[in-house]
């Protein structure tokens, strides 16, 4: 169990009172009255800096859908006084996805009820239409189709039953800074002379193609995981110095048109974000036009206490203070300027499923 799960289900729990814990069908494992851990890594193994947190109507029915339409593999499932899964933890590839039950009170609001998402994950696979085609197939609805695109890859967007924005793509070429600059002008209709354009003629390759670039040598860029996370913003250009400011984001690549950020790439350590300004004529919304996001991200630091005052002194409102955690993290959250929420946390302890049981017990209120 990582830190998002056990925070939720708290916050659930206490809410409701100790009559609404957690139903555990199995036989429990004997636990040690006081628990001794082991100390930790600030980053849990199998998770890299950011991890995206999804928040869904049906948890156990989106599961299943992952499954059939990523390849996912349930790592674990919590279940709530239903016993239907109130927090999940699933992983595609390399990279774990966090999925929670919605859950108005606690401000869990999913896509069907705030009408849609202003983020995208996009999956990296070295077989896209097969895995564009299983997407659909489980019930996914194409968004874009796939085709090849001037930035190198062969890409593609979903939108899943439950309302998640996907995008399945491979990379085909690797182009310098320059070629990708020249492919976008003629992708996106730069005037290059008064000339009229002369039309394309029928199944004739895009005219940005007479850019060559060089094949890719893996269908997952580097710094790239299997999973990454793409965010559309209000100001993406003042994202950015958030960014920088509260995570030391470092910003690899940005593209600009007409004074809006089309695309811009950050690195948080290990992981990647993508994001853009938000163009409501083409659908693409922010958080801030949509009034909130079904998707969050949990951000891993060896210095939970430095990021959070970093993160509040650059706009971050904070949601919850730097606490130690039972189920041994050290643990905040900020909602960000960007109009998302943030989970950062330093892993401070290995505990059991048993001893964090144990401790979730003494936790609870008495009933």
């Amino acid at each position: 169990m990582r830190t998002t799960t056990i925070f939720l289900m708290t916050l659930a729990l206490v809410a409701g009172g100790c009559d609404k814990q957690p139903v555990d069908t199995a036989t429990p494992e004997p636990a040690p009255a006081e628990p001794v851990a082991a100390v930790a890594k600030p980053i849990p193994d199998g998770f890299f800096v950011l991890t995206p947190s999804i928040t869904v109507q049906g948890a156990d029915a989106a599961i299943e859908f992952y499954v059939k339409a990523f390849g996912a593999h349930k790592v674990f499932a919590l279940p709530g006084p239903d016993g239907k899964t109130m927090h999940a933890e699933i992983k595609i590839g390399d990279s774990v996805i966090m999925i929670d039950e919605e859950n108005l009170e606690q401000g869990g609001k999913s896509p069907t009820t705030i009408g849609g998402s202003p983020a995208t994950l996009m999956i990296y696979a070295a077989s896209p239409d097969e895995a564009f085609a299983a997407a659909v197939a489980a019930g996914a609805t194409v968004q874009m189709p796939l085709e090849d695109q001037f930035w190198g890859d062969r890409y593609g967007t979903l939108v899943d039953p439950f309302g998640h924005k996907w995008a399945v793509a491979s990379r085909l070429e690797e182009l310098t800074p320059e070629q990708m600059n020249q492919r976008a002008e003629i992708a996106m209709g730069a005037p290059t002379s008064k000339t009229k354009p002369k039309k394309a003629k029928k199944n004739a390759p895009p005219a940005w193609k007479k850019i060559a670039g060089t094949p890719a040598t893996s269908p997952v860029p580097a710094q790239y995981h299997t999973v990454t996370p793409a965010y559309v913003i209000h100001d993406a250009a003042a994202a950015i110095e958030f960014y920088k400011a509260a995570f030391g984001a470092v910003e690899n690549d940005r593209m600009v048109s007409n004074g809006k950020i089309m695309h811009a790439e950050l690195s948080f350590g290990d992981s990647l974000l993508m994001i853009s300004d938000e163009a409501p004529e083409m659908g693409s919304k922010s958080a801030r036009a949509l009034g909130g996001s079904p998707v969050a991200l949990m951000f891993y630091t060896p210095d939970v206490d430095g990021v959070f005052a970093k993160a509040t002194a650059a706009g971050a409102k904070p949601a919850m203070p730097v606490t130690d955690m039972f189920w041994g993290d050290r643990f905040s959250m900020v909602n960000g300027p960007d109009g998302f929420g943030w989970a950062v946390a330093t892993h401070k302890e290995d505990l059991t499923p048993a001893q964090i049981s144990e401790r979730a017990k003494k936790a609870m209120p008495a009933s």
